[in-house]
Formats: C-alpha cells, sequence, structure tokens
C-alpha cells in the first residue's frame, strides 16, 4: 500500500512563503468560502470566455474491437455545433457499472492513439493501464491536432497559432483556447455518463504535460468529476508556457489577481493530485526539462484551508520524483493508487 498520507505534508525545510502569490481568501466558516468560492469560479470563468451554446452529442461509434479481454471502440461525439471529436473507448469486461476516467493525452503526434497503447511512450498508456484495472476510459484527441478538419495530423507551433487565432478565435473572439479545452472536457464526460456502462457518481481524468493543464481545470471547473491526477502540467503560471494562445493567452501576464492556487481551492474536496518532476526550486530560465517542483508546495498550502474546511485536507496531494518531464514507474504507481483510493 503506498502512502497517500504522505503527498498532502510539504517538506520540513521549505519554505511556503519564497514563492509569491496573490492573496486568497477562504473562510474562516464553510458559508465564507461558499460565497468566496462563487465569485472565484467566475472570475476564472470571465477570463476563459464564451464559446458555443451546448449541443447534442450525436455520438456514433467508428469500430469495435477486444484487445486483451477489453472492449476498444473509436467513437465520434459533437462538441460544437457541426464540429466532432474522435476518441478512444475502453470498455473493461463484466457487468458494471464501473468507475470512469477521461484521459487527456500529452502534446504528441500520436494524440489519442497514445494513452490505449496504439503508439508513443509505454510509460504513458494511462488509458490501457486503468482499463486493465477495471476502469472504463475516454481519451479523445486535443483540438490542436483536428478542429474542423484543421490544422491536419502533424502541427508545429506556428500551426497551433495559425488555428486558434485563424480558426477558433476568429468563430468565437471572446473564447481562449484554454476555455475551449475546458468545454472539451465538458463534452468528454458528457459522453461518459451517456454509456451505460459507467458509474456517474465515479468519474474522474488524468493527463500528462498538455494532459495535465487540462486536469487541472476541468477539476477546477466540473464538479462531476471527483479525482484527478495532473501530471506535469506546471502548476504556476510562471512555471511553463500558460501564455501561449492555445492556453490563456498573453492577457493572462496582466492579470496579477489570478494564479492557480485559486482553481486548486476551486477544485476542493474532490481529490487532486499533482506528480512533478523536479525537486529544486524552478528557475524563470529553467530548461531541466520538468515543469512541476519543490515550489508547486506553495501552491497546495495556499489552497488547503478549502479542503480543510470540508474535512478533506488529505485530498490535495504533491509527489515529485526528481525524473524531469517522464513519467517513472513511482509516479505511474502513485496515480493509479489515488484514483483507486477516492474512486473506488
Amino acid at each position: 500500500m503506498l502512502p497517500l498520507s504522505a503527498l498532502s505534508v510539504p517538506p520540513a525545510g521549505y519554505d511556503l512563503a519564497s514563492h509569491r502569490l496573490p492573496p486568497l481568501a477562504i473562510g474562516p466558516a464553510l458559508a465564507d468560502w461558499n460565497h468566496q468560492r462563487a465569485e472565484l469560479d467566475g472570475l476564472w470563468r470571465a477570463y476563459l470566455g464564451h464559446g458555443p451554446q451546448q449541443v447534442p452529442l450525436d455520438a456514433e461509434v467508428v469500430s469495435t474491437e477486444t484487445v486483451e479481454g477489453l472492449q476498444r471502440s473509436r467513437v465520434r461525439y459533437q462538441v460544437e455545433d457541426g464540429c466532432r471529436v474522435d476518441a478512444y473507448l475502453l470498455v473493461p469486461p463484466g457487468d458494471g457499472p464501473f468507475p470512469a476516467v477521461v484521459v487527456y493525452h500529452p502534446t504528441t503526434p500520436a494524440t489519442l492513439r497514445e494513452p490505449v497503447g496504439l503508439a508513443g511512450s509505454p510509460e504513458r498508456w494511462f488509458a490501457l493501464n486503468l482499463a486493465r484495472r477495471g476502469w472504463v476510459t475516454l481519451s479523445p484527441c486535443n483540438y490542436l491536432w483536428d478542429y474542423r478538419g484543421h490544422p491536419g495530423p502533424k502541427p508545429g507551433l506556428a500551426a497551433f497559432k495559425r488555428l486558434v487565432r485563424g480558426e477558433l478565435l476568429a468563430r468565437y473572439p471572446s473564447w481562449t483556447g484554454m476555455g475551449k479545452m475546458v468545454w472539451d472536457g465538458l463534452r468528454a464526460v458528457d459522453f461518459l455518463v451517456s454509456q451505460p456502462s459507467v458509474d456517474p457518481a465515479r468519474l474522474g481524468c488524468v493527463g500528462h504535460s498538455l494532459g495535465g493543464k487540462q486536469v487541472l481545470y476541468s477539476m477546477a471547473l466540473d464538479p462531476r468529476l471527483q479525482a484527478g491526477v495532473a501530471c506535469e502540467g506546471g502548476l504556476g503560471l510562471p512555471f511553463t508556457n500558460w501564455d501561449a494562445p492555445w492556453y490563456l493567452g498573453e492577457a493572462i501576464r496582466a492579470r496579477r489577481d489570478l494564479e492557480h492556487h485559486q482553481l486548486l481551492a476551486l477544485a476542493a474536496p474532490r481529490a487532486l493530485l499533482i506528480l512533478g518532476g523536479g525537486l529544486k526550486p524552478r528557475a524563470a530560465d529553467a530548461v531541466d526539462g520538468a515543469a512541476d517542483s519543490i515550489q508547486d508546495w506553495s501552491y497546495l498550502e495556499a489552497a488547503r484551508p478549502a479542503f480543510a474546511l470540508q474535512g478533506a485536507a488529505e485530498r490535495l496531494g504533491l509527489y515529485l520524483h526528481n525524473h524531469g518531464h517522464a513519467v517513472p514507474p513511482q509516479a505511474e504507481a502513485y496515480m493509479y493508487a489515488w484514483l483507486a483510493a477516492f474512486l473506488h
């Protein structure tokens, strides 16, 4: 049994005040936090902006096959009017209903094929390994690789920028790239809860890098998700390229009132684990290949009072493995143990 309780205790030698954050009012009573939470939720939703109206999923099964006793289906569903997403659905054998997890892929041309074990690195075959453990998983393709037929299967950074500015924001000028990812995550959960094999009370999400960023926002803004694991997404706004147009855009640099400890607090009291590849404090110009380091503890401890007010202080955790932007076996083991603890 992995010691999950240790994941909610910062190291004794780390100064939580060494990384400054905007003030975050929590409490002192739960009623106070409920009011504060509503204001914070509105603040972030206003920044992310507004996109389309909700439309029927109009889901279809493209193909189905059996692999290792699992049912693997290529599915397609509508996220915007006339805009569809491809995903892989894995269903374990048995009667169900099963706990279910949305698995967001990292930045890779393999996209939705990697989590289900059809391509990419075995250390990131999260969907396949979760299905082997008795979970339904849905692995959708991020819009950056296919938005209404653009930009194609292997885009570079320039293509991402053209896609967001020329296709997405031209259609929805008050939206952000991250707002689009949050929306698509909501629709992925809509698809999962429509499946008879899924227990809607036991839903979660996991992801690495790009996918880890999606987990952070999904956990903050979709209350149906009860547990999440964000791996190497770069928790703090200074830690990675959050100002890229496909995330929050350059305007986030001027928002001194917004930081991601607020999103952690919005996730309370649901269970959220951060997996990071670094231990030493991350410099502004760091090129060590790890997005999350010991500085993450400043964010977690600023948000933990929101969890403590609801008797869930241990449901916010951090594991640093010091292997850079990777997923070593111990980190992956903590991912599965975390989901098992809070969804099974």
